[in-house]
């Protein structure tokens, strides 16, 4: 097994920890009210593009299906939550969500394009020696 599987299938199993912490731990009755608001939009702006960045770093799918995966499960989460005593649903924490899966995929493609410019020049200075 190569580096590069083991860092792959270490953010695919990050990124399912996140999901069953978000759905096992979100079930729980403690977890109503444990952030109180502003605070839980910031919970919710990091943990949304913590799981971003971790989808994304495994690059097993392209960019934009990352910020759809990420954002449905946002959307979600917030639906889990109607069937969940003391939890409400709230289309604000879904857009801090969506925030969170935004500001990573931007940074991400800011990102890409620069290694793609440095990989060009690279390449166009190679060639010319």
């Amino acid at each position: 097994m190569t580096t590069s599987h083991i860092y792959r299938f270490s953010f695919i199993t990050f990124s399912l920890s996140l999901v069953l912490a978000l759905f096992i731990a979100g079930s729980q009755p403690q977890a109503a009210g444990l952030f109180v608001s502003p605070v839980d939009k910031l919970v919710h702006f990091l943990y949304f593009g913590t799981f971003t960045f971790a989808i994304a770093m495994s690059n097993i799918m392209p960019l934009k299906y990352v910020a759809i995966l990420a954002v449905a499960l946002g959307a979600a989460d917030e639906l889990h939550q109607i069937l969940l005593p003391g939890r409400m649903p709230g289309v604000d924490d879904w857009l801090a969500d969506c925030f969170g899966v935004v500001t990573v995929v931007c940074l991400f493609s800011v990102a890409r394009k620069q290694q793609t410019s440095l990989m060009r020049n690279c390449a166009a200075d190679c060639s010319r020696k």
